[in-house]
């Protein structure tokens, strides 16, 4: 289920890696000019974790482990009618490289993962591969241009995209998430963003993006979607920063008639509550119109006449929901903590179309053992399609895991998880799925591999 979380966790590392090469920042302090320098600010793709990373210049990394997974859940159906759950055990091989680079006025963080699972079921076998990408440039004194990108490959559902550039929000380009089946995902997403300072308060911020999700399968919905934003911030003191943004969002679905328009506002506050932590926040509204075709029972004397008794009309929808999310990211030499809250409306799973997604999730991590690191994490979510008449879905679980430092770069790591998965008025999917993996994975360093 979660196999792909062993190339995550070496790709964490390198974040930890770069912290350790130089020190960290203290984010509260203003840069020379009007550039903004204050806390992360969360409607403009920034997370408080990824206003504390430091330059560093290569890091490869490769690894390979033995895994074990249950609950696998291909595209069918059994010869009873049931959803089939399959366990299987195999190896991964897995690899890639991060590199974070600081120019004079240009920032580059670059991050490819990628893997590939041998299992002893071999319809499970297949390569994830994953390119992250955040540049950022100041153009001018005042302006300043942002360009994010993820995209890639993969078949694992529960698939994690955060990357450990840090100020890339998979939310932020709406990568798919919350996918119930393995099957083969492709996908891609891109912004790009101006802020102009009108002072060193006083900002304005003005992006658009698209993204771009196909499923393998012929059952499952694909997703074209385009998305503008704008907003105003203002640093009120040296710690603290609130503001207004506005965002729209378009989707397209693959297989059907349809789409939807979302236009959300919201206020913004961001506050640096110590050198170490930082608290973000977007608290607000969505509008959502959807157009989508549904089943209506015809008149009798309709029905008489051509022979049926349902027929397929357009439908069009209107409904308001939350559009809040809040993070609070804590990071000292030897611990990082993250907890992170979002309601928003979302482009949903492949099943569910149009959807509001209500997720939390928290991590610890602690490298204060000479040659260890220890490591946990809790997740939950629930995801109710706006468009559909189907039972919210709901996912929880959490995990837990340990690395041992054997020598200069190599590492042992073991890490396990479990998560139940259930759609509320279906008995036949309500199934806890679990992972494990050990194994040995390689990076430049002097520090235990981190886990999250």
């Amino acid at each position: 289920m979660l196999l792909v979380r062993t190339t995550l966790l070496l790709g964490c590392a390198l974040r930890l890696f770069a912290q350790s090469d130089s020190a960290q920042p203290d984010s509260s302090q203003a840069n020379s000019g009007d550039e903004y320098s204050g806390p992360a600010i969360l409607s403009r793709g920034e997370t408080p974790a990824g206003k504390t990373v430091a330059p560093v210049a290569f890091r490869p990394y490769i690894g390979v482990s033995g895994i074990y997974n249950t609950g696998l859940t291909p595209v069918s159906v059994n010869s009873t009618g049931q959803i089939p759950s399959t366990d299987s055990y195999g190896l991964e091989v897995n690899g890639g490289a991060y590199i974070y680079h600081v120019w004079k006025n240009t920032t580059l963080g670059l991050d490819y993962r990628g893997d590939y699972r041998h299992y002893s079921i071999t319809s499970y076998d297949g390569t994830d591969n994953v390119l992250s990408l955040v540049l950022t440039h100041r153009l001018t004194r005042r302006v300043t241009f942002t360009l994010r990108e993820q995209g890639g490959i993969y078949s694992l559902n529960n698939f994690l995209l955060s990357s450990p550039i840090g100020a890339l929000d998979p939310n932020y380009l709406q990568s798919p998430q919350n996918d119930i089946y393995n099957n083969r995902v492709i996908f891609a997403g891109v912004s790009g963003d101006l802020t102009y300072s009108l002072s060193r308060r006083l900002s304005f911020s003005f992006g658009a993006g698209g993204n771009l999700v196909r499923r393998q399968s012929s059952a499952l919905y694909g997703m074209t979607g385009a998305t503008a934003r704008g907003d105003m911030q203002y640093r009120i003191s040296r710690h603290t920063t609130i503001g207004v943004d506005y965002h729209f969002a378009h989707y397209e679905y693959t297989r059907g008639f349809g789409g939807s328009d979302i236009h959300s506002v919201g206020f913004d506050y961001s506050t640096q509550l110590s050198r170490h932590t930082q608290l973000s926040a977007s608290i607000g509204a969505a509008r959502l119109e959807s157009n989508s075709l549904t089943q209506v029972t015809l008149d009798p004397a309709v029905a008489a006449l051509l022979g049926q008794t349902v027929g397929i009309q357009a439908a069009h929808r209107l409904n308001y929901a939350p559009d809040m999310q809040a993070r609070l990211g804590n990071t000292f030499h030897h611990s990082q903590f993250s907890v992170a809250y979002l309601n928003q409306v979302t482009p949903g799973n492949g099943i569910y179309l149009t959807s509001r997604n209500e997720s939390g999730n928290a991590s610890y991590s602690y490298s204060g053992v000479h040659h260890w690191n220890f490591g946990a994490n809790g997740t939950y979510g629930r995801m109710t399609t706006l468009v559909q008449t189907a039972s919210a879905y709901t996912v929880y679980g959490g995990g837990a895991g340990i690395t041992r430092d054997l020598a200069k770069g190599l590492h042992a790591v073991l890490h396990v998880n479990a998560f139940h998965n259930a759609i509320a008025s279906t008995a036949a999917f309500k199934r806890t799925q679990y992972s494990a993996t050990l194994g040995l994975s390689f990076s430049p360093g002097d520090v235990p591999l981190v886990l999250w």
